[in-house]
């Protein structure tokens, strides 16, 4: 902010000497890049206690991979949301991933 009004200052006293210094050319549009947020989810195990199912995607142009790490002692049924539709999906235990349609919106605990 300083050297932005000093400089504008530094122009308009050299314009006004007539040294012939215009002003700066405007600068460029900023480069603006287009970041689809992650999405995570936790749910909590039956056994053990104290641990946890955890879920995480990003949203893909034609498909959806969904990144699981089941610290569960089984596996933990989740409901998997595509605007007005889900699919119910039992998530092994371990960690891992799985290729669903685009358009996952939420992923929600139980079926």
């Amino acid at each position: 902010m300083r050297r932005t009004v000093a400089t504008v200052a530094a122009t308009g006293f050299l314009l006004a000497l007539g040294t012939g210094v215009s002003a700066a050319a405007p600068a460029s549009p900023a480069h603006t890049d287009v970041v689809t947020p992650k999405t995570s989810y936790s749910f909590a195990c039956t056994l053990p206690q104290g641990s946890y199912a955890n879920y995480s995607f990003t949203d893909g142009i034609t498909s959806t991979r969904i990144y699981y790490n089941n610290h569960c002692s089984s596996g933990i049924y989740v409901r998997v949301h595509f605007g007005t539709t889900s699919t119910c999906w039992l998530t092994p235990t371990g960690k891992s991933s799985a290729v669903f349609d685009a358009g996952v919106i939420s992923i929600t605990e139980g079926c």
